[in-house]
């Protein structure tokens, strides 16, 4: 659920047709780590880019959701831990680039609802408030609360074990300086839930619409646009234990300095991960859930070499 775009003014030079080798990417600025939320983790940056795919985060059951009830609150930790020294050229060849470490933690508040008159729809509104800490072999590191994400969903039950509805979330640049994005913008998707007797799946596909990044000492960038989708397929088995596989893909259309007048270098990129976890339900109102994920294919972004954490307590 979370964007994350981070500008580098210096890298240290390494061979290869890589992002990180791109010196005409260096007029975009000085050290700087821009963020936003939108279930799911995403990072880039000008001179090396690592990306976590948008809505990476997600478990199983993520969109397995009531109507017809009385309203109730939730809260959701999500975390992430991704390092990696290896990333995809812009031929979608692996090679070696400076060591990036990423630690992201997304705190989620949502108010679920419904009204009377409209009977089989749900309703919910999320408040997201993103912490952020990236280092990259040099580079300075930087931290801090990123922008915040906030905005509606709705959606209604085909079948009484099936789930569709739509979110659109919203972000200001409003996060503390190295780690605001200095632009607005908008993900929206499409999520979907199917519960069956011995497996269940969970997930959505949508799209990140973002305004010219402008800010101070940078030059004004148009961003592209960036695609996603997320699947999450689970094994139910007796006791509170669920494994799952996961299946998560980014594309982001490239970026155009508007005062070179020119596309920014190595800004297009797409990731394919794949991973597995465990979902453990503690209690009818607390659940966990851990998984790994990894790279398998992808171009101009450092590798997926991530852990996730999912902490849920309904109140």
């Amino acid at each position: 659920m979370l964007k994350i775009r981070a500008v580098k003014a210096k890298a240290a030079s390494w061979p290869g047709n890589s992002p990180t080798s791109n010196s005409a990417s260096r007029r975009i600025g000085r050290a700087s780590v821009f963020a936003a939320v939108m279930a799911g983790l995403l990072a880039s940056h000008g001179v090396a880019k690592a990306e976590d795919i948008t809505f990476a985060v997600i478990g199983p059951h993520e969109y397995d959701l009531p109507v017809n009830f009385q309203p109730f609150n939730v809260f959701v930790q999500y975390g992430e831990f991704q390092s990696s020294s290896q990333e995809f050229n812009s031929n979608g060849n692996v090679v070696s680039g400076p060591k990036q470490d990423l630690l992201v933690g997304l705190s989620k508040y949502v108010h679920f609802w419904t009204f009377s008159q409209i009977p089989g729809v749900g309703f919910a509104y999320e408040v997201i408030v993103p912490e952020i800490r990236i280092a990259t072999q040099g580079a300075p590191a930087a931290d801090g609360i990123g922008d915040t994400l906030t905005g509606p969903a709705v959606w209604i039950k085909p079948t009484p074990d099936s789930t569709l509805g739509f979110q659109s979330f919203f972000t200001a640049p409003i996060g503390t300086e190295q780690v605001t994005n200095n632009y607005f913008s908008n993900n929206s998707s499409l999520f979907y839930d199917y519960q069956a007797k011995w497996w269940d799946m969970t997930g959505n596909t949508g799209a990140v619409f973002r305004t010219d990044r402008r800010g101070p000492g940078l030059d004004p960038i148009r961003e592209g646009t960036t695609f996603f989708s997320n699947i999450r397929i689970g094994i139910k088995i007796p006791g509170p234990v669920e494994p799952f596989a996961a299946v998560d893909y980014g594309a982001t259309s490239g970026s155009y300095d508007l005062v070179a007048h020119t596309p920014v270098a190595y800004s297009n990129n797409h990731d394919l991960a794949v991973g597995g976890g465990v979902m453990l339900n503690m209690r009818k109102d607390i659940s966990l859930t851990l998984r790994y994920s990894h790279s398998v294919a992808g171009q101009n972004t450092y590798e997926t070499n991530a852990g996730y954490l999912k902490f849920v307590y309904l109140f």
